[in-house]
């Protein structure tokens, strides 16, 4: 019977663990080679990510693109489960030579 209780207690621990679910955010733009960061760690290329969208956890997020030879985009976004993400759209402008 102990036994038992133990089991209980370990299945009910690892299921409470599991933790929130990312969201994956709908991200298109230009150019498709720009680098796309999020909270300083390169999440892929932007072209790659329009395809597949990108997956984040629920809270505040420092979103980063950037491509040679085009001024860079910085954005905070914030993500709530219980609200659908708003699609990302980003055109990174071009430096004037």
């Amino acid at each position: 019977m102990t036994r038992s209780i133990w089991m209980g207690i370990v299945v009910t621990a690892a299921v409470g663990c599991a933790g929130p679910k990312p969201i994956v955010v709908p991200i298109a733009g230009s150019p498709d080679e720009a680098l796309v960061t999020v909270d300083d760690t390169y999440r892929g290329k932007l072209g790659r990510l329009e395809k597949s969208g990108l997956p984040l956890l629920p809270g505040e997020h420092r979103l980063s693109i950037e491509a040679n030879g085009f001024f860079p985009h910085d954005q905070l976004i914030e993500l709530n489960e219980d609200v659908p993400p708003a699609p990302i759209t980003v055109e990174l402008q071009p430096i004037p030579d």
